[in-house]
């Protein structure tokens, strides 16, 4: 709509809150956000620093050295006193080892969701993969083994939601911001996808390494997920 409403000769401006997805559609002016999703303004009840961001984002407006401009909001939103308790999160037990068995960690993770996920319908898998293939999957693409990019953001994607919807359904509340901090923060999965993105991040085809370098893992953790390989380790 943005690029349709500029070549019409209408200034736009808009909020973003997935950076990357607003750097590849290279829209006109945009102000990325770093909120959680669904509160492209912050936190609720705080209308000045609502209002503070509606500003930023109008003043956009005037800017001309585009033809794209993404500017980044520069604070987090403030603590809410409205915020409900996450009243019984899902904690793993820390890894006894700096290598350990990702994928089998991976999967006693999901035995332990799997009475919460059994709570509810189960998502929709994207892949069209059952839930151990999709681990299967992923699992190899960290070894080394080729597979299209497309296959592998479904794959990732449907765990993702899986976890977080499993985690939903446990008594108590939580944002959505402190699902994603759990998911990325806690569990075993999470380091495996960034055991992947570390992989693709030397594949020849610059598409692949582009999704590894921030499209795989989210940029809040990104530095904590992707760690350097070993050298030599994407020789095979």
């Amino acid at each position: 709509m943005s690029h349709y409403l500029e070549t019409a000769g209408i200034a736009t401006t808009g909020i973003s809150l997935v950076r990357e997805q607003t750097e590849a559609m290279r829209l006109p002016r945009f102000l990325w956000v770093p909120f959680e999703l669904g509160r492209p303004f912050g936190a609720p009840h705080e209308p000045e620093f609502q209002r503070r961001v509606l500003h930023d984002a109008l003043a956009l407006v005037e800017r001309t050295d585009g033809p794209v401009v993404l500017e980044d909001f520069p604070d987090d939103p403030p603590a809410s006193d409205h915020e409900t308790v996450w009243a019984c999160p899902i904690s793993f037990a820390p890894a006894d080892s700096d290598e350990p068995d990702l994928v089998q960690a991976t999967r006693t993770e999901q035995r332990q969701l799997a009475p919460w996920a059994e709570l509810g319908p189960v998502p929709t898998a994207n892949s069209g993969l059952e839930l151990d293939a999709i681990v299967d999957l992923i699992a190899a693409v960290a070894d080394g083994a080729p597979a299209p990019v497309q296959d592998i953001r479904l794959a990732a994607d449907d765990l993702r939601t899986w976890y977080l919807q499993a985690a939903a359904r446990q008594p108590g509340r939580a944002t959505s911001h402190e699902h994603n901090d759990w998911f990325w923060r806690e569990t075993a999965v999470a380091r495996l996808l960034g055991r992947v993105a570390a992989r693709l991040l030397d594949d020849p085809d610059p598409t692949v390494r582009a999704f590894a370098d921030r499209g795989l893992v989210p940029r809040d953790h990104y530095e904590l997920l992707v760690q350097p390989l070993p050298n030599g380790a994407n020789d095979a």
